[in-house]
């Protein structure tokens, strides 16, 4: 649909400027966009297809509502969210994109369970914000099992990364005490590796102490999914160091 916009050319400039700061997240080094646009924006709403399956088509009105959403400085449609929430959850994973709509939709549409602290550009070393942290926790947790079994297929982010966010009680202690094992093995081939991850773990799980909430609401998870996808960053750069 078309609609008619009238406004200075500077509100607009500042207007989507404050939109593109909002937006900006650490990104890997193989996305070599550093802007996101609409159609990027929209694009992170949908999963990928199947091979040989058709694409799904975005909601229709998703990229007009947002579009004068960002050019108004208003609050992001709920339906960008929501979409982007189940994609997340149908994937089991957090790409940049998302991760950067996860940042600006609570940076606009504020909510107490996501404080400012867990909405920066990189990994905030510093927060004890609780599923932030679990975030943090679960990327350390997969990164002891992958350098434990390199190559292994499948992950605990496909078995568990959904249900790690959404009720940690019942999940984190399983977790813990699957990584014990691996960082008993890990000394075997890595001690060093070993030595470093569980320091990582050490630290993190101190912050918890013995806070593993039971159930976590959406904005919560939301805090998870962007402390698992900080930590991982943080991960690969550390590599790219190396």
């Amino acid at each position: 649909g078309r609609f008619f916009w009238q406004k200075s050319f500077g509100v607009l400039m500042r207007n989507l400027q404050n939109h593109y700061e909002r937006l900006n997240i650490v990104r890997p080094a193989y996305d070599p966009y550093p802007l996101l646009p609409v159609w990027r924006m929209v694009r992170e709403t949908i999963r990928k297809p199947l091979p040989g399956a058709r694409p799904q088509e975005p909601n229709p009105r998703l990229a007009g509502d947002l579009l004068l959403a960002i050019l108004n400085d208003n609050p992001y449609p709920a339906t960008l969210l929501d979409s982007v929430v189940l994609r997340i959850r149908a994937e089991r994973s957090v790409s940049r994109g998302q991760a950067a709509i996860l940042k600006a939709y609570y940076l606009k549409n504020p909510h107490p369970d996501v404080p400012k602290e867990v909405l920066t550009v990189g990994l905030n070393e510093g927060s004890t914000h609780i599923p932030y942290t679990l975030g943090r926790v679960f990327s350390v947790l997969e990164a002891i099992q992958s350098a434990a079994n390199p190559g292994v297929k499948t992950t605990i982010k496909d078995k568990y990364f959904n249900s790690a966010a959404a009720t940690p009680a019942a999940i984190f202690p399983l977790l813990i005490s699957l990584a014990q094992k691996h960082l008993k093995k890990l000394r075997g081939s890595n001690t060093g590796l070993a030595i470093a991850l569980d320091k990582q773990l050490t630290d993190l799980l101190n912050r918890l102490g013995e806070n593993y909430p039971t159930r976590m609401n959406l904005p919560q998870q939301g805090a998870f999914q962007l402390g698992y996808y900080q930590q991982l960053q943080a991960r690969y750069q550390k590599k790219e160091e190396n």
